[in-house]
């Protein structure tokens, strides 16, 4: 199982022109518990008086959290262009929103899909994409005749040590890619002779 994604890292913004019309399209990076919905209206006062305010978001990495709506232009010719964008950059936790300007030209709802999708490719186009990994932390206690041993592995393995609350004993939070926990736990284990105990986040 994979344990990246690729996402923005910033606000981007384009602007394209089809017909007179203007699409003017915004993406920001989001999370689950990020409020879509004040983004979206927020979006909407800045430019109030666009005709249509059509938008799609992704997150997760193991879901299909997505939404995506037409905001009024005929149905699948807004929304889901905005989310083919989104996913033929293999994106996630990203919001596309798009203002439309109606030119006076109608489209028909082939000349829309074109349109939204290619004003969704250009603002990706236009935005910092980067890899990011999914992280698992994990307490771990073991005795101190371990320490160079542990120390050596955390090194090499390039493990990020949290926090240390070290005492009587060796007590350290770490911090490692998911798809590495399991070799982690078994490393530390035989370094340790099984006396280490872990204490999963």
């Amino acid at each position: 199982m994979k344990d990246f994604y690729y996402t923005i890292s910033s606000h981007s913004a384009a602007e394209i022109k089809v017909m007179k019309s203007k699409f003017i399209s915004e993406a920001f990076p989001i999370s689950r518990s990020t409020d879509t919905a004040i983004l979206i209206i927020e979006f909407k006062k800045k430019y109030y008086d666009a005709s249509h305010f059509p938008f799609a978001y992704r997150t997760g990495i193991h879901t299909d959290n997505f939404r995506f709506s037409d905001d009024g232009e005929p149905s699948g010719s807004a929304g889901k262009p905005l989310l083919e964008a989104i996913d033929k950059n293999n994106l996630t936790d990203i919001i596309l929103v798009t203002a439309r300007y109606f030119g006076g030209i109608k489209l028909g709802v082939g000349g829309l899909r074109r349109a939204f999708f290619a004003s969704g490719e250009a603002c990706l186009e236009k935005a910092d994409i980067v890899k990011k990994y999914i992280m698992q932390s994990v307490k771990a206690e073991f005795d101190y005749s371990y320490i160079n041993s542990i120390m050596k592995l955390i090194e090499r393995e390039k493990i990020n040590i949290l926090k240390n609350e070290s005492g009587n004993r060796c007590v350290l939070t770490l911090e490692i890619r998911e798809s590495r926990y399991e070799k982690l736990i078994l490393k530390m284990s035989d370094l340790t002779n099984g006396t280490v105990t872990f204490l999963k986040h």
